[in-house]
Order: structure tokens, then sequence, then C-alpha cells
């Protein structure tokens, strides 16, 4: 593909040195010679000037996504999910131990912490298993929201492509924002559950181990 960047330096190089060959001697050689370096340096530039930006909107709110899901990427990774998968891990231990002390029966107020327990597992684990996915389609919908915005300023899509992509990609992005959001949000109710829940249900599990009614 032509280079058009060597040309360019190739006429500026022109016109601060003002390279000759030997037969252009008289001024008036000289002069035609920096015309044409000039001519050649204003027509690269010309040609490689761009079009200003027919899609200010869309751009903004490209932009404005992409910065949100950046935020929204950022909150996912400083999740502690040692700490996560380790709750989820004793919660799961206490289930294991529940079914092989074969406790087919427990009180109403036992029965609701352990379900409480369990339920805050589940929703533990959905977590985690949501964040690896979500993490890998935040990182993709970046790209494509830099590269969109990108080429909408550039003027490179053509107009008929616009509302197609634009809205494919914005529509993605909402999509993976809101998803963040919902999930923060119950893993952030489900952690003070857990917290209070397992005391009990340690307590609870010290008396199956013993042999003890519950």
């Amino acid at each position: 593909m032509y280079d058009k960047s060597l040309s360019l330096d190739f006429a500026k190089m022109i016109l601060k040195n003002n390279i000759m060959h030997p037969f252009l001697k008289n001024r008036l050689a000289k002069t035609s010679f920096a015309a044409i370096g000039f001519c050649i340096l204003i027509s690269l530039t010309n040609t490689s000037c761009k079009q200003g930006n027919n899609y200010p909107k869309e751009t903004a709110v490209l932009d404005s996504l992409n910065r949100q899901i950046h935020s929204a990427d950022s909150a996912l990774m400083t999740v502690d999910t040692a700490t996560i998968r380790k709750y989820a891990d004793h919660v799961m231990a206490s289930m294991e131990l529940i079914k092989m002390a074969h406790k087919d029966s427990m009180s109403k107020e036992s029965a609701d912490i352990f379900r409480s327990f369990y339920s805050a597992r589940w929703e533990m684990e959905t977590f985690l298993g949501r964040r690896r996915v979500m993490i890998v389609e935040m990182h993709k919908s970046m790209d494509q929201l830099t590269h969109l915005s990108h080429d909408l300023k550039s003027n490179l899509i053509k107009a008929d492509s616009v509302p197609v992509y634009y809205n494919q990609e914005a529509k993605r992005a909402g999509l993976l924002i809101e998803s963040e959001k919902m999930s923060m949000a119950k893993l952030n109710a489900q952690l003070p559950l857990y917290q209070y829940v397992a005391p009990k249900a340690d307590s609870l599990m010290s008396l199956i181990k013993n042999h003890k009614d519950i």
C-alpha cells in the first residue's frame, strides 16, 4: 500500500534543506523546485485530513459507556474472590457433614439457619461463575466500543451501517453494566447474611458431631 508518510517527509525535507540535483543551478530552477515541493506538501496534507465527526452524540454515548464498563470491570477485579470461595467451601463442607450424619429431622429454627446458610453459598457460587464470564465479555466490549468510537469519529463506517453497529454495541454494554450492578448488589447482600448465619450453623454442626438433636 502507498505510504503517504514517506512522501510527506520527503516533501518536508525538500523545503527544509532545499535538496537539488546538480543541474538545478539557477535561481529560477531553485524557486520552481521549492514551489513543487511546497505543492506536494500541501497536497499530501490536504488529502490526509479527515472530515469532522458526523456522529458526536453517538460517539459521546459510546465513550461514556466505555468509561462505565471500565469502572464496572475494576469493581469486579477488586473483589476478594479467595474469601468468597472460602465461605462457599465452608457451607459446602457443612452440608456434606449433615448428609453424612443422616440428619433427616431438625427443628424449624435449625432448618431455617441451614436454609439461609445454603442460600448464601449458592449466591456466592453464582457470583463467582458470572464474574469470570462478565470480565471476559467486558474486555471484548471495551475493545469494540473503542474501535467503533474511533471509526465513527473518523467517518470510516457507511452511514446505513452506523445505527446497526451503534445500537448493537450500546445495548451490549448496557446489559453488561446492569449485570455487574445486580451481581454486586446480590453479593453485598449475601456476605453479611453469611457472616451472621455462619456462627449459628457452626454451633449446630458441633451438636450434630456430638450426636445431639438440633
